[in-house]
């Protein structure tokens, strides 16, 4: 070691002395009779260690000291006398290249080499150690350092991550080893060489002649699974026929997957897959839903260890020969599969200790025997690591009351909420500032309180666990009154009969119109203000004997209408409806027809004219029942056509019609003309307006 630095350290015996500075010198010496001192050189410093550099050479003998200052002056430490080859610290090596091995499957060819070239005289002191450490295991050998340059490590795990070590050391220099120089690698995956182990969990489907399977698995654990896993596949198979459900490529990070399948039996398959290749697989069989199950263990008992941990003992069942067993816990209630958790034990272990529980908290605990690749019933218990008191009270139901008593009733705490187990109920009942009370045991829910004088109570429930309690909300009680149990029933009984009273009344109008078809009011048509004439009386206009002008498609017709005396009606377009002897004859003013009205006094230019839009006739021993729509009603202004049509001097003989419909336009034809009304004319004028 030339040229290089000599270190060294130091504490202090009294740390009262106020030590300001430290001073080391150090000197070489005779290594025989160590009296002689050469300076090499020396160091300040105010901490507990300094060097001094640089030497030529590490073959001496070497005296080193330290002075401290302190305000009472300085302090000398005895001579401390070495080697230099005996304190030698060689330099950590290098590693150029860590690959696999290109002549063994399974290795790993490291090539290294010293940070600084030695004599060959002293290359056999150089020792080189080496280290790989994978998953906590580690594994060292001690060789020559020049014996060789290139090494290999073998017998590794495939698919692992390693951390390679490697550091030197004169072995004339035992207390001192170089520094470590590391490298992480992976060894080149396999396919894993074992199976996951599988489990399942059976519940009823919602579809029938189903079953929900939840198929549970654990990773499988290194080494075996030779690299880093990438998916599960998971399916099963009918034994009765080729009836097939797979989960497909489950994801690496997931534990479990969920087929429905039928009630019939099956068995299922587990495979894990990585770069390499894919698991041998795990099996389980799944029995018909009708099948018996195979015998539990006998015994099962449990004690806690401590706030996180239980105990768990059981008993093999007589006579059974089996494969093994699974232990199986989850906390209650039960969620969803993933808080199950279970593990498969030897056919010789009768114990198994769970951890990583919580206090106050039930588990349920279970133990199946396995039958090969079958499991039989399970055995299950409740626990807990430590007993807490109750959160919550029952729910009280009061069942029955009477004159000096009553009866109640109450839903059990659920045991999530009680922290323990239920040692008693304590009912609380007080009136008027007394308090009473009545412990029962933990099976009673139900309870008759007797004797009781009238008055109102307030009652509640308490549970209680070995820790202590909690009561349910409390109710207000009414004792004495023999019917107070039949009000709400007559109370609510009157509320009914006064609703189906109200609701006819109130959907009256509506229950009509559904009920009944609307019948028109003749008094709202158009023809409200008939004449007292009768039906046969109904006169057309004319003068003398008038033959009415009937034009269809431009051919004037002549008929007859009889010798009578009538007042001229001026008619511009008649339609009359073609019909057979077996129809109804229907006369029709067309709604373009402008007729006027005159009286045999009055001037066609004096007339009032209107344009009328339709009106029907139908002969009266021809009608045929039928529906009828109501005509709008006109306003007084329209019915001046009708008003004057009714004028008794100027009736027109309708002898064997009626009138059906007539409809008017609200339009009156203004004009300039008029005339006086002679006195007779008036009254007959006044009324049709």
């Amino acid at each position: 070691m030339q040229y290089t630095n000599i270190t060294c350290y130091w504490e202090a015996t009294d740390h009262h002395l106020n030590i300001s500075s430290y001073t080391l010198q150090i000197n070489k010496t005779s290594c025989d009779s160590k009296h002689s001192f050469i300076p090499v050189g020396f160091c300040k410093t105010r901490g507990s260690n300094c060097y001094v550099q640089p030497i030529d050479s590490a073959l001496h003998c070497f005296c080193a000291d330290v002075m401290a200052s302190t305000r009472n002056g300085a302090i000398r430490s005895p001579p401390y006398f070495f080697n230099g080859v005996n304190a030698v610290k060689l330099p950590p090596p290098q590693i150029k290249a860590l690959k696999p091995s290109e002549r063994r499957s399974g290795c790993l060819q490291v090539i290294w080499r010293m940070a600084e070239s030695f004599p060959k005289n002293e290359q056999v002191y150089i020792l080189l150690q080496m280290e790989y450490t994978t998953h906590n295991q580690t594994r060292s050998q001690t060789i020559q350092a020049f014996s060789k340059e290139t090494f290999e490590l073998c017998d590794l795990h495939p698919g692992s991550k390693y951390t390679v070590r490697l550091r030197t050391q004169d072995n004339r220099a035992h207390a001192h080893w170089s520094s470590w120089t590391s490298i992480d690698t992976t060894t080149a995956e396999k396919a894993p060489s074992t199976a996951p182990r599988l489990w399942r969990l059976i519940q009823p489907a919602e579809e029938a002649g189903k079953r929900r399977l939840t198929l549970l698995w654990k990773p499988v654990s290194w080494p075996e699974v030779n690299g880093v896993v990438l998916s599960y596949s998971a399916s099963c198979r009918g034994d009765l026929d080729s009836s097939q459900w797979t989960c497909g490529a489950v994801n690496a990070s997931r534990r479990s997957c969920v087929l429905i399948v039928s009630d019939d039996p099956c068995h299922c398959s587990l495979t894990v897959t990585n770069s390499a290749g894919t698991s041998p697989p795990a099996h389980i069989s799944i029995p018909a839903h009708t099948h018996a199950g195979l015998p539990p263990p006998q015994i099962i008992s449990v004690t806690p260890l401590d706030d996180t941990q239980i105990k768990v003992e059981w008993t093999a069942a007589l006579n059974q020969s089996e494969s093994g067993f699974v232990v199986q816990w989850t906390s209650v209630p039960y969620s969803e599969p993933t808080s199950l958790h279970w593990e498969h034990m030897n056919e010789t272990a009768r114990s198994f200790i769970l951890t990583g529980l919580l206090p106050e908290i039930p588990y349920n605990l279970s133990v199946m025997s396995v039958y090969g690749q079958q499991a039989g019933s399970h055995m299950s218990v409740i626990a807990f690591t430590r007993e807490g008191a109750s959160s919550v009270g029952p729910d009280m139901t009061v069942l029955k009351m009477s004159s000096s008593g009553v009866v109640l009733k109450w839903d059990p705490v659920p045991l999530e909420k009680l922290h323990g187990f239920i040692q008693s109920y304590t009912v609380l009942y007080s009136i008027n500032g007394k308090n009473k009370s009545m412990k029962v045991d933990a099976h009673v829910e139900q309870i008759t309180l007797s004797k009781l004088t009238e008055g109102t109570y307030n009652i509640c429930i308490m549970a209680h666990t070995a820790v202590g309690g909690a009561a349910g909300p409390c109710q207000m009680v009414v004792v004495g009154l023999e019917d107070v149990q039949g009000i709400p029933i007559l109370l609510c009984t009157l509320l009914l009969c006064f609703l189906f009273l109200i609701i006819p009344v109130c959907m009256r109008v509506r229950i009509k119109q559904c009920l009944c078809q609307t019948v028109p009011d003749p008094s709202k048509s158009s023809l409200s203000v008939w004449s007292n004439t009768k039906l046969c009386q109904h006169k057309l206009p004319s003068s003398s004997t008038l033959s009415s002008i009937i034009s269809v498609d431009q051919t004037t017709i002549y008929q007859d209408c009889g010798e009578k005396d009538y007042v001229p009606v001026q008619v511009s377009t008649y339609h009359t409806v073609p019909q057979d002897s077996n129809e109804t004859e229907t006369k029709t003013y067309n709604s373009t027809s402008a007729v006027t009205h005159q009286d045999s006094k009055l001037t066609p230019a004096q007339a009032f004219p209107t344009h009328f839009l339709n009106q029907s006739y139908t002969k009266l021993d021809q009608v045929i029942p039928a529906g009828y729509k109501e005509d709008p009603q006109p306003s007084s202004d329209d019915l001046l056509f009708d008003s004057l049509f009714t004028y008794k001097s100027s009736q027109a003989d309708l002898c064997g019609y009626i009138h059906v419909s007539q409809s008017y336009a609200p339009v009156i034809t203004t004009v300039d003309e008029y005339r006086t009304l002679d006195l007779d004319e008036s009254p007959d004028f006044l009324q049709g307006l």
